[in-house]
């Protein structure tokens, strides 16, 4: 005690007092030759390559990307990871599509017939762009006509006691949402709290609505802005990407047609009900239950047209240490990040050094830092590099959809996604200067036993955790990277995130402006945690209902 009041009060005890601070980790390291093998400069390196010019930006289906792949494969080689793959390999494959939607060809409009009937049926078309949009989905050219449902938030959350779908019948029908969860930011919501839940987001919503039966989805758009808008009058080389084709899955998932359309046409649309979309919207927040309902008289008429459609195949990179203990080793901890960014246009390169080099890096280090063990831990550990992010978390939701290793025996995910750079967003005001040791925890109320894992390893490292997205996620964080399709199936979670930047996603997320240190100390945290649920006697637990708030931020206690 006499030491910390001497370091607050005395310039003098400085050295005393940052030698003393350094303590834990330099007992840790000296008995840990995998914490030792975790070096800036190894990071760097792998960063250096994989946000490298040549690299063109490592888009989800590209020559480059493939390099990217057989990178990381070449260092489980080295690594001597057990090949778990197809054939032996470290490549888990699957097919995509690459597509564009034709906007020319595809359209969306109503056909209205009078209620009650007998006074005829009128027809309104709707415009690309001021009406409707159409964004993330599948790439089927597909044609629907069907009638009209209004479905709530398109939620079934039995564990709320909340489900949309609860007397109403979608099957064969074009379904109307709305975006993210009811109560959303409302501390007394019977979901979550302030954080939105796994139903929140349009990653997974379209699938559940596909999985009930319907043909087609009108997502309605957001009432209020979640967050500040990016600054796009900069140079080009400082602006986010916006023209990449269509990257999709084969498989059906998510590949009904969704029309992003404005609330003005969904008011047009619901007229027969004699309500408009903000008085539903309201009542459903009011109450926490659904107002579900058929919408009389209405048949929804749309296209969704392809071209420049074809099949590429990928691959995802997977190798595992396995475990020592002859029964827990059949459980698995998983280390996990993308390989993949958005590519180049013209002479502008998007690097992808933070988004996401830094992961890729960080994983190829803890595997090398668990094969510098004298012994396995007992738990396998698979480390597990997903294509398709940037697309929609497609490798990842591939992978839930096959897995390697069954998920009833994957005990936790440690995910990471921009590791490298000082949170500096508007969203938040924070500022970089403020955040040279810093890291965002994500996700961690599903998972309370990770967040105490991370919170006792990092007595060790001494950065400072940051759990603001647990109270208030507008960024939308928690669906954003690879984490998600896992949570999805209860799977439980811990995800690592540095935050956004001026330089996200723009030409200029180069590797010289990564802080080495700073990913040096998240990638030794994230070794360690995973260290620890390995060899763990008992298994994090998922949590579904509703968990107390944590404060905003802070470190770990």
């Amino acid at each position: 005690m006499r030491t910390l009041s001497a370091c607050r009060n005395g310039a003098r005890f400085r050295v005393v007092c940052a030698l003393l601070a350094s303590l834990p980790l330099v007992l840790v390291a000296d008995t840990d030759p995998g914490l030792q093998s975790i070096r800036a400069d190894a990071l760097k390196g792998h960063v250096y390559f994989l946000a490298s010019d040549e690299m063109a930006g490592r888009d989800s289906l590209s020559h480059e990307g493939r390099i990217a792949a057989q990178y990381i494969a070449g260092f489980y080689h080295r690594y001597q990871l057990k090949p778990v793959g197809d054939g032996g390999t470290y490549f888990q494959n699957f097919p995509m599509v690459e597509a564009q939607i034709d906007r020319n060809v595809s359209y969306l409009r109503a056909r209205v017939s009078s209620v009650p009937a007998g006074g005829g049926t009128s027809s309104r078309d709707y415009a690309f762009g001021p009406d409707f949009t159409m964004g993330r989905q599948g790439s089927a050219d597909v044609s629907v006509d069907a009638p009209l449902v209004f479905a709530g938030y398109g939620i079934s959350a039995p564990e709320y006691q909340y489900d949309d779908f609860a007397g109403v019948n979608v099957a064969g029908k074009v379904v109307m949402v709305l975006n993210h969860e009811p109560q959303e930011g409302n501390p007394q919501s019977r979901f979550m709290g302030g954080f939105n839940t796994i139903h929140a987001y349009n990653f997974w919503k379209p699938e559940v609505i596909r999985r009930r039966g319907a043909v087609g989805i009108l997502m309605v758009q957001e009432g209020t802005t979640h967050r500040p808008p990016r600054n796009a009058s900069g140079p080009t080389n400082a602006q986010i990407r916006t023209d990449r084709p269509a990257h999709t899955l084969t498989s059906p998932f998510m590949d009904l047609p969704m029309f992003n359309i404005s609330r003005r046409v969904a008011d047009e649309l619901l007229a027969s009900t004699g309500k408009t979309i903000d008085q539903l919207e309201g009542d459903i927040n009011a109450s926490g239950a659904p107002r579900s309902l058929p919408v009389p008289g209405v048949f929804v008429e749309a296209r969704r047209a392809i071209r420049d459609r074809r099949v590429v195949q990928t691959r995802n990179v997977v190798g595992v240490i396995e475990g020592s203990d002859p029964v827990l080793k059949n459980e698995y901890v998983l280390v996990t990040g993308h390989y993949d960014h958005v590519g180049q246009k013209d002479q502008f390169i998007y690097h992808g050094a933070d988004d996401n080099a830094s992961a890729t890096a960080a994983v190829l280090a803890i595997a090398e830092a668990f094969r510098a063990l004298p012994a396995p831990p007992k738990r396998s550990v698979m480390f597990l590099v997903f294509e398709a992010e940037e697309d929609g978390l497609l490798g990842a939701f591939h992978y839930v959809a096959n897995p390697i290793a069954p998920l009833d025996k994957t005990v936790a995910v440690l995910n990471m996604d921009m590791i490298g750079r000082d949170e500096d967003s508007p969203t938040w005001n924070t500022h970089a200067a403020d955040n040279v040791n810093a890291v965002n925890l994500i996700g961690t109320l599903y998972s309370p036993d990770m967040r105490k894992v991370v919170e006792a390893e990092n007595r060790a490292i001494g950065l400072k955790l940051d759990y603001k997205t647990d109270a208030d996620d507008r960024e939308g964080w928690f669906s954003r990277s690879d984490h998600y399709p896992f949570a999805v199936k209860g799977v439980p979670i811990a995800f690592f995130n540095t935050g956004e930047h001026p330089d996200y996603h723009t030409a200029n997320d180069t590797w010289d402006r990564i802080n080495y240190p700073k990913i040096e100390k998240i990638t030794k945290l994230i070794y360690l945690s995973a260290k620890d649920v390995a060899n763990s006697a008992s298994r994090p637990k998922f949590v579904r209902e509703h968990t107390a708030q944590t404060t905003s931020s802070g470190a770990a206690r």
